[in-house]
């Protein structure tokens, strides 16, 4: 789960280096804790999409690899790099 933040504010921190960049309000950070389990996400203000991760899908779900990063991961980065 630490990697996986870890990796959420490196994309994070790039979306908000581009809407400064740019002067722009693009892309939001998503982010909610309830109680045991975190949703976060990003969100494209242009384009309309978003990528969401919620935390509750790392227990018991066979998709998920602790060696990779989610596909919801790679999604976020996806958007910022498009942009």
């Amino acid at each position: 789960m630490k990697k996986i933040a870890q990796k959420f504010d490196e994309i994070c921190a790039k979306a908000e280096a581009y809407n400064k960049e740019n002067k722009t309000d693009r892309f939001y950070k998503m982010y909610e804790q309830r109680k045991r389990f975190i949703t976060m996400g990003l969100y494209d203000s242009v384009t309309k999409k978003y990528a969401l991760f919620d935390t509750v899908n790392l227990t018991g779900n066979f998709r998920y690899d602790n060696h990779t990063a989610p596909q919801e991961l790679c999604d976020m980065e996806r958007l910022v790099k498009t942009a």
